[in-house]
Parts: C-alpha cells; sequence; structure tokens
C-alpha cells in the first residue's frame, strides 16, 4: 500500500513540475526581455544630448514603479554615460518627473502615459515605453517586440520639443521614425 501511494505521490509532483515548467519559461524569458530592454534604456542615454540646463553631474532616470522592467532598471545604477554617472529613482511621483532626465513607463503603467507626457513635455526628459503606441501618443522612444527581438520607434518631433537631441546613429538604427 505505501509503495502505491508513493508512486501516486511521485506522479503527482511530476504533474504538478510539468505544470510549471511554461511558467519558469514564460519567466525567464520576461526577465531576459527586460533586461535586454534595460540594456537599451542605458544605450539611449549614449545618443541623447540635454540642454545644459539638465547636464548637471548625475543623470536621473527614473520610473513610475519599483518593478519596472522587473527591477531591472536598478541595474543601471552607478554606470557611467557621457562622464555623467547614473542615478536611479524608483516611484517617481507625478511632480517629480520634469526632474529626470530619462522616464521610462512600462506598459503595465500605460494609463498615466497621457499625465506624463503632458507633464514632462517642456522640461528636457526622454520619455520611453515598452506601450503599444507609445511614440503616436506623443512619447519619444517606443521599445517594441518585433520577429522575438527588441526594436524600437522614435517620435523625433516630440523629442526637439522637449529640446533634446538625437543623434542620426540613434535615428537610422530605429524602425521607424515619425517626424
Amino acid at each position: 500500500m505505501s509503495h502505491l501511494i508513493r508512486s501516486a505521490s511521485l506522479w503527482l509532483v511530476a504533474i504538478f513540475a510539468a505544470a510549471l515548467l511554461p511558467n519558469t519559461a514564460a519567466q525567464a524569458d520576461s526577465l531576459t526581455e527586460d533586461s535586454v530592454k534595460a540594456g537599451f534604456v542605458f544605450n539611449f542615454t549614449k545618443y541623447v544630448e540635454w540642454p545644459k540646463a539638465k547636464a548637471g553631474n548625475g543623470l536621473l532616470v527614473c520610473s513610475l514603479s519599483t518593478q519596472t522592467l522587473s527591477g531591472k532598471l536598478e541595474s543601471l545604477q552607478g554606470r557611467q554615460v557621457q562622464g555623467r554617472e547614473i542615478r536611479v529613482s524608483t516611484t517617481t511621483r507625478p511632480g517629480e518627473w520634469r526632474n529626470c532626465a530619462v522616464l521610462f513607463i512600462a506598459a503595465a503603467e500605460a494609463q498615466h502615459i497621457d499625465a506624463v507626457l503632458r507633464a514632462t513635455a517642456q522640461h528636457h526628459v526622454l520619455t520611453i515605453s515598452d506601450a503599444p503606441g507609445f511614440v503616436q501618443a506623443g512619447g519619444i522612444i517606443g521599445l517594441k517586440l518585433r520577429a522575438g527581438r527588441i526594436a524600437f520607434d522614435i517620435n523625433h518631433g516630440a523629442a526637439r520639443q522637449a529640446g533634446l537631441n538625437l543623434s542620426s546613429q540613434l535615428l537610422k538604427l530605429a524602425d521607424e521614425v515619425l517626424p
């Protein structure tokens, strides 16, 4: 009898483990995708010129929540770009958005996009999101998944309105550049 119970228990454990595998793989893919997106955010900062008013000692990279990009955005903390140290601020409040050099809005926070874009439009903030239709809504850089790879679109007009100069190299790498 104990052999029958032990066999049944092993089968239940095996079925439970098999049920978890797809989720585990999806989580790993998500973490990898989020790491790549955080890398894109870092690389974008290399190809953007902010006005002198924003060219202080540090480069403030902000997000609306601590779990943006599965927390991978925080891996940028302390890295150097253009002779400036990156500081990361999570859970940035609306009154603080204009102080950011870069503001990432996750797709899960898409309900805030209009408010963010209104609040940051004249404050030299590079807005980046992985929400669908972000650049069409007036955001500057929109990340997307295309053929299993991360790609991006740019709203060049929104960048100019924000007083940001985007490198021609960055513009060439974009899938689509809105005028």
